[in-house]
């Protein structure tokens, strides 16, 4: 805690003053206006504009540095991790007119406007800027295309499922380097990575299918909880399988994250609320699959659209399967294993390879 304290006031007193990023030669502005969100996104995308030869100035709130956000990227000159308080960041937006730089990258433009309403985004930015140098990147599609009010040059992180939208997909799953090790050959070890609440995932699908579990005599597994929220009511015989984390830093997660066999959602598509995964936004979760090619249990009708298959995740049919997956899981071999976390990595691949083209041709024009 006396650390994190001392980060704290370090990252304050970086602040002070500070009133314009640093730019350069070549530069694409990466910021994320949102103070407590989505930061994961940030490395990814910031990688795209690295291969595309950009030095890249980051704009994020400050905590999420020494938090570890990028602490799995090898130093590189061409990365600018800016100081900056959230005021001056806004203050520089809204009198400078960017003539300096080749772009400015907003990863949530939904902190800058209702309901993608870009005219109002626009706002944030001075009067006269070229907008053909601003591009902004939605997490939630739906009011806007249900409105009629939907660009189709806006960035998803993935492909949308919804009145037949298009979008602009770039989807960042780079963080860096990290390990990438075999099946625990011990205990399988589940994360499931989030706030625990209905929204965002059924908690009561993952303890019913650990009490299926170890009603069957299956003890050779745990799940990872991390993020904000308590598993409520869990019976005293299960406790033993959980180990529950809480929300952690960048840095811990990404280490969490190295130790983990599969990702576990738990999505059902009887939930409305779940819905948007497959339709108009999705998990971050999927973004740690794909970055730390960590094969997922998640249900079919979510998955072809997120790159899923039998060949690199396993697959359940509906919540009464549930806890079959997580033991299929559990019992696959090391060699088949293996096998999934090389056809994630093919496919990864190709997203990688397929995201990176389209940002280019969207700068491009």
């Amino acid at each position: 805690m006396e650390e994190k304290l001392l980060q704290k006031i370090i990252s304050f007193f970086k602040c002070f003053g500070v009133k314009t990023p640093v730019i350069k030669k070549n530069t694409f502005i990466v910021w994320e206006p949102c103070s407590k969100s989505h930061a994961e996104v940030v490395p990814g995308y910031v990688k795209y504009l690295l291969d595309l030869g950009y030095h890249v100035s980051v704009l994020v709130n400050v905590e999420r540095y020494w938090e570890g956000l990028f602490d799995r990227y090898a130093k590189n000159d061409n990365i600018s991790l800016n100081f900056m308080s959230k005021r001056n960041i806004r203050k520089f937006f809204k009198t400078n007119d960017l003539s300096s730089v080749k772009g400015v990258l907003v990863t949530t433009v939904g902190k800058l406007c209702k309901d993608t309403d870009l005219e109002s985004a626009y706002t944030h930015f001075a009067k006269g800027v070229d907008r053909k140098k601003l591009f902004f990147v939605e997490h939630d599609a739906k009011i806007a295309i249900d409105e009629n009010r939907w660009c189709d040059k806006v960035i998803t992180l993935r492909k949308l499922n919804y009145r037949n939208a298009e979008s602009v997909v770039v989807n960042p799953h780079y963080f860096g380097k990290v390990e990438v090790r075999g099946k625990n050959s011990d205990v399988v070890n589940f994360v499931t990575v989030g706030a625990i609440n209905p929204k965002r995932k059924n908690s009561t699908m993952i303890i019913d299918a650990v009490k299926s579990l170890h009603d069957k005599g299956i003890e050779n597994f745990r799940v990872t909880v991390i993020g904000k929220g308590k598993l409520k009511d869990l019976p005293d015989d299960l406790r033993k399988y959980f180990d529950i984390k809480g929300r952690l830093d960048f840095r811990d997660m990404y280490s969490e994250l190295e130790k983990a066999d599969f990702m576990l959602t738990a999505y059902d598509d009887e939930n409305p609320l779940h819905q948007r995964y497959n339709t108009v936004g999705t998990s971050g979760n999927f973004q740690l699959v794909y970055g730390f090619l960590l094969p997922c249990v998640i249900i079919k009708s979510f998955a072809e659209l997120n790159g899923f298959n039998s060949e690199n995740s396993i697959i359940y049919e509906g919540v009464s399967s549930y806890a079959s997956a997580m033991e299929e899981a559990i019992n696959i071999s090391s060699s088949d294993y293996t096998k999934l976390q090389n056809n994630l990595q093919t496919y990864v691949k190709s997203l990688y390879d397929s995201s990176l083209k389209n940002l280019q041709e969207a700068i491009n024009g």
